[in-house]
């Protein structure tokens, strides 16, 4: 691709994060988000079909982009299943805080999937990956509790809602939270 297409796809992509978050998914529109690109609304349907396909493309780079460290936060913690699990979260909040709109947006689709392809929908419920390996990991650990893989998903998303709510970056309530966590996981 060339960089001026590049640059007019990064420019849709922060134009549909920062609409997201200031107008809401429902009220962004294909012309808004070209005006604030600064692209014509015909360059956005050159690259996307309609606004669901827009949506759903951006939500899974966003998400691609996010999860980018997860295999490496998880090898760093060593072979306890435990301290995997305490790695990815502690990630999970890293992520939030260091691209605080783009884990917004995520979030934001995430509870709206209407609002996203199949596609997209099945690239959020991964069916491989580090999350998925270490999600059988603790359901084959006999330390943890057997529970569905959308109460580990609720679980994981904790720790970032509990950093975005609490007034500062408090290390020691996100600790906290992630040992709440662990023990209601754990026999």
């Amino acid at each position: 691709m060339r960089t001026k297409d590049e640059n007019k796809t990064k420019a849709i992509k922060h134009a549909v994060i920062e609409l997201s978050q200031s107008e809401g998914l429902t009220n962004l529109t294909t012309a808004k988000v070209a005006k604030l690109a600064g692209v014509s609304p015909a360059t956005i349907y050159l690259k996307y079909k309609d606004k669901t396909d827009m949506l759903s493309r951006i939500y899974e780079e966003v998400k691609t982009e996010l999860h980018a460290g997860v295999q490496e936060s998880i090898l760093d913690a060593g072979d306890n299943v435990e301290a995997q699990l305490r790695a990815v979260l502690n990630y999970s909040v890293q992520q939030w805080h260091k691209y605080p709109k783009e884990s917004e947006f995520i979030n934001a689709l995430w509870t709206n999937q209407e609002l996203l392809d199949a596609s997209a929908i099945e690239s959020g419920n991964q069916k491989e990956g580090p999350l998925v390996d270490l999600f059988a990991r603790i359901d084959a650990n006999p330390a943890f509790i057997n529970v569905p893989r959308v109460i580990l998903e609720a679980f994981a998303s904790l720790p970032g809602t509990v950093r975005q709510l609490a007034s500062n970056n408090d290390q020691a309530l996100i600790d906290q939270t992630i040992d709440l966590i662990l023990k209601a996981l754990k026999v």
